[in-house]
């Protein structure tokens, strides 16, 4: 990881308490927010993937798993669908749901993200390089709706972070490094391996 960023988020810590899981009450996204996604990043032990080719020597290790689609979600056209095997478990379930809900497959529209190719309007401390994170196509009327209603009450359980962002229109979500692993566990689940909705 760049000594660059590492600083960064040294400096964020220490300006910002860290929220409790759950506080959050909306989607508006915020630096405390951010810094929060980050921090589990670092504290997770998760490596902040550099270059393409550093993603491409995660998924062969197995860090990393791809993103396949099936009759719940598909991907847009994305360079890498590749996410951390708990991030594929959270997409899997949500998009399960999501189907059953609305009736059209929920659109994922970004994934992993190597530092090499970050966007000119992201953050330092964008999460996207370690494949916790996903950007969901925001949809329109009751759908939009119940995603955001979802996402704030996996976000109470402090399961994941969300942020509902305009420039351009999505949903950013980061599942947060052994949250969702718990409680897919409570469950009978494995998140590793992910729910049995098929697509993995």
């Amino acid at each position: 990881m760049p000594a660059s960023l590492v600083a960064t988020a040294l400096i964020a810590a220490s300006l910002i308490a860290l929220p409790q899981p759950g506080a959050a009450q909306s989607l508006r996204g915020s630096h405390a927010s951010v810094s929060l996604m980050y921090r589990r990043a670092v504290r997770g032990g998760l490596d902040f993937y550099e270059t393409s080719s550093d993603v491409k020597r995660a998924v062969i290790r197995g860090e990393l798993v791809s993103l396949n689609g099936n009759a719940h979600y598909r991907i847009a056209d994305i360079g890498m669908p590749y996410v951390r095997p708990e991030t594929k478990a959270f997409v899997l379930d949500l998009a399960a749901d999501y189907h059953r809900a609305c009736g059209a497959p929920l659109v994922i529209t970004s994934a992993t993200r190597p530092i090499a190719r970050r966007l000119a309007n992201s953050s330092e401390l964008s999460v996207h390089p370690t494949g916790m994170a996903v950007d969901l196509r925001k949809p329109a009327g009751r759908c939009r709706s119940w995603l955001r209603r979802r996402l704030l009450a996996a976000e109470r359980r402090g399961v994941i972070e969300a942020t509902e962002e305009r420039h351009p229109p999505h949903f950013h979500v980061a599942v947060l490094p052994s949250r969702y692993e718990k409680i897919a566990s409570a469950r009978g689940k494995s998140a590793s391996a992910g729910p049995s909705h098929g697509g993995r």
